[in-house]
């Protein structure tokens, strides 16, 4: 077995033109593997983020029944007794009270359907990014009521401008129709077209006294330390709060057509890795296949002083062994350092707007994610097709006749 290895180690030194077009091939498919996953992984926690961020939060808690149908007469009563349960988890990094009601909104020129929500200033700041995605006026003041935000695209519709007179019409807690008058205090650019041409945004005491709520408020949105936490987070909060007559929502359970769109964003992903593969695994064979060719000679003199075909297969697989592991130190670090020098300032898209509004990506620039497992789960891939491509090659050498193959030119 040492003889092989040896014999092995140095037929991929002596022709090294051969030896760097094979290792090529391995190490640039790896390589793009890698950054592959490393954009596409990062693509996806940035679209997570991004929505969490401008519409759920981790965790939602409404009433009981307000999901399937949002009447206000279902709103929360008591958010007190459901704060006091968010206080007892540690994994709870902030929550914030809402309103959330559909309604109409006007200008002297023009009215459309909007949806309308009630936040806290104080406490929304550290949930959602609105404030820093407000591009003209500035943010709602918590004790200087009747400001409304709303979209770029909804402000140029209404054609109305900063400090310009706004309507907000919705239908009370009591089923009458109320409407109050407010000064468009700022727009924002989200960069998702929905909430850029039908979204307003009110104080929560606006919001509550425009719809006769009092007190109440609709849902509760809240925000964990960690992403990872919130399976665990929300089932402990649904044993508690599910009996006093609440829903616990996560943000996947809320937003499903999301997780239907990374599943199939996936999907289109190993489609082009297989193709990758394909390449990489054609170029490998190729190169092997040639190099059996110009060794025709010599593979018929090994086996006439007695090397068996077992051992020839042997030979050429252990020379793809070595070049395979060689490929996979070079591909996997040249990936992971093309990964980490784009993620320090990230790979912006705004070039691409349309496409980053379509997919609901708020913040246009993608920083690359080196997951270990994806990495190690490249390397074996590659390696292992590096072996499998050279065992044709391997036979096709082992079934030369020695007497042919020693007058082959």
């Amino acid at each position: 077995m040492s003889i092989f290895l040896k014999m092995a180690w140095r037929n991929i030194r002596r022709n090294l033109r051969r030896t760097i077009i094979t290792l090529s091939a391995i190490t640039f498919g790896l390589a793009a593997m890698i950054v592959f996953f490393g954009f596409t992984d990062g693509f996806h926690a940035q679209w997570v983020e991004n929505t969490v961020k401008a519409y759920t939060g981790h965790i939602q808690i409404y009433r009981s029944g307000y999901r399937d149908d949002p009447q206000l007469n279902r709103s929360i009563a008591n958010a007190a007794e459901i704060i006091k349960e968010l206080k007892t988890e540690s994994a709870v990094d902030t929550y914030a009270e809402r309103v959330e009601v559909q309604g109409l909104i006007s200008t002297a020129e023009n009215s459309y359907g909007v949806l309308i929500r009630g936040i806290d200033p104080g406490e929304e700041v550290k949930i959602t990014g609105i404030k820093e995605r407000i591009i003209k006026g500035g943010y709602l003041n918590k004790d200087k009521g009747r400001g409304v935000l709303i979209g770029y695209r909804l402000a140029e519709k209404l054609n109305a401008e900063i400090g310009d007179k706004i309507v907000l019409m919705v239908q009370a807690t009591d089923g009458s129709l109320t409407a109050e008058l407010f000064r468009l205090q700022g727009t924002f650019r989200m960069g998702a077209v929905e909430l850029d041409s039908s979204f307003a945004v009110v104080t929560l005491k606006d919001a509550q006294a425009l719809s006769l709520l009092g007190n109440r408020v609709t849902e509760i949105a809240v925000m964990l330390k960690s992403p990872g936490d919130v399976l665990p987070v929300s089932k402990q909060l649904k044993e508690r709060l599910v009996p006093s007559g609440y829903e616990v929502y996560t943000w996947e359970e809320l937003m499903p057509a999301l997780q239907e769109m990374i599943g199939l964003d996936n999907i289109f992903m190993y489609l082009i890795l297989l193709v990758v593969l394909v390449v990489v695994a054609l170029g490998i064979l190729n190169t092997m296949i040639m190099s059996i060719m110009e060794r025709t000679r010599e593979f018929g003199i090994m086996m006439a002083v007695g090397t068996s075909p077992r051992n020839v297969i042997l030979l050429v697989m252990l020379e793809s062994f070595f070049i395979g592991i060689i490929g996979i130190i070079f591909g996997a670090g040249i990936g992971i350092g093309v990964n980490r020098i784009i993620s320090i300032k990230g790979f912006n898209l705004s070039r691409w707007g349309g496409a980053t509004e379509f997919f609901a990506i708020l913040d246009p620039v993608i920083y690359p994610e080196t997951d270990l497992i994806n990495v190690l789960w490249s390397c074996a891939i590659v390696f292992l097709t590096a072996l499998i491509v050279s065992l044709y090659p391997a036979v096709r050498a082992a079934r030369l006749r020695p007497a042919e193959a020693m007058h082959y030119v």
